[in-house]
């Protein structure tokens, strides 16, 4: 349940630029980018390329680098006529491909996004190439979704990828950077002022009294410009920066242990669970261990997991003196343990996979349901920009996808508690 306000930065510029921040963190030269012969940007929206590298894509285009910038959403003619303006000031020579997909609406377009990726690249693709994409820490759907499909397209092919990020600035801290992933872009008095004259060219986007619903405030765009430029070497999993992110600023992302809702919520799940004890069960996304101690009480054997390893480390304090949960790191659905479970988990995680995701998850779940086993999912039923879907959504789809038949069902004011078998 994450979301942020565009118009308010959590922390101040100076705060940012604090030398401290940044002492050690590696320097990406002229001399660097020099040792490309090709760069593709991808990005979400028209602006994110200006708005996170435009002052690398400068310096490039005075190397006589080819630049390929690719676009995935343009809900209005105008802002594909503002970015051709932004490029043209970059770098003559950039090619635009704008994809035409749904802006906001990324994680519901998964496959076309992974097929647009692929032939991107495919056509461009030559020894030399890097690759940039929005990092998928970033707290909006359509930069995680497409960040996501860049970063698995590019591990297939062995391409050189970064990942840069936007609102980052906005959102978040310096806590918040994968500091063991970062570095830093020295950019040129000349490409910042590239830099800042594309930028203006955003006129939509740009909030102003006579546009109170754009989204760049003219402190953003000073950011932008005089800031740094970073980038992210890209995580085995890119989902999991975002909840490293999450568990390392709190041991409590979610205020699971403080709050009424939350603990109401994993006493009715444990209640209605229709058998007393359970062999072997299986919890996906355990986060800090809250409801891991409870399901200690109801299984011989727990296995938890989380993706984070933060979250890891806090899920096995929290259930020391259990000695029946093992806590592990693993990615699902891309890593899963071997079977079977005859209770398998699903709380306040199946929103953030992509319907693909969860389609793969769903399927791994029945392969690894024992005989008379029970699976239970457990969701919100708000919203959350860093949702890829909604609780309702991912309900449904393992309804239809699985077959089982629906034991239990609570529907609360806020979530949606059902028990399958």
């Amino acid at each position: 349940m994450v979301t942020f306000d565009p118009l308010v930065a959590t922390t101040p510029f100076d705060a940012w630029e604090d030398p401290s921040i940044w002492e050690g963190v590696p320097h990406r030269t002229r001399d660097w980018l020099a040792g490309f012969s090709r760069i593709i940007v991808f990005s979400a929206h028209p602006d994110d390329e200006t708005l996170g590298v435009g002052g690398l894509l400068a310096m490039a285009a005075e190397l006589g680098i080819d630049i390929s910038v690719v676009v995935a959403t343009s809900e209005r003619e105008e802002r594909v006529t503002e970015l051709t303006s932004a490029l043209s000031r970059l770098g003559s020579t950039i090619d635009l491909t704008v994809l035409g997909l749904t802006d906001g609406g990324l994680k519901h377009e998964a496959d076309l996004v992974r097929d647009a990726v692929e032939l991107a690249l495919a056509a461009r693709r030559r020894e030399g190439l890097l690759v940039l994409a929005p990092w998928p820490g970033d707290r909006h759907g359509d930069h995680r979704t497409l960040g996501r499909e860049v970063a698995s397209a590019c591990a297939v092919h062995g391409d050189a990828l970064l990942l840069y990020p936007i609102w980052l600035w906005q959102w978040g801290s310096p806590d918040d950077l994968p500091r063991d992933r970062v570095s830093e872009v020295e950019l040129t008095a000349c490409a910042r002022a590239r830099k800042r004259v594309a930028l203006s060219m955003f006129a939509s986007q740009m909030h102003t009294a006579e546009n109170p619903d754009g989204v760049l405030t003219d402190d953003f765009v000073d950011r932008a410009v005089e800031g740094r430029e970073i980038l992210f070497e890209p995580e085995a999993s890119v989902a999991g920066d975002h909840f490293e992110a999450l568990h390392r600023v709190s041991a409590d992302p979610w205020s699971v242990r403080t709050r009424w809702y939350e603990r109401r919520k994993r006493a009715i799940t444990c209640a209605v669970l229709p058998t007393e004890r359970y062999a072997r069960g299986f919890e996906i996304g355990c986060s800090n261990g809250e409801m891991s101690a409870l399901l200690a009480e109801r299984c011989e054997a727990l296995l938890s997991v989380d993706t984070a390893p933060t979250a890891v480390a806090l899920a096995t304090e929290r259930t020391a003196a259990h000695p029946n949960v093992d806590v592990q790191r693993m990615r699902v659905p891309d890593e899963w343990p071997d079977g079977p479970f005859d209770l398998i988990v699903v709380s306040e995680v199946a929103y953030y996979l992509a319907a693909d995701q969860w389609a793969t998850t769903v399927d791994r779940i029945l392969g690894s349901l024992a005989e008379g086993g029970h699976v239970v999912l457990c969701h919100w039923t708000g919203h959350a920009d860093d949702f890829a879907q909604s609780g309702w959504d991912a309900h449904a789809a393992f309804a239809n996808r699985a077959g089982l038949r629906v034991l239990v069902q609570h529907q609360d004011e806020d979530f949606l508690l059902e028990v399958f078998g």
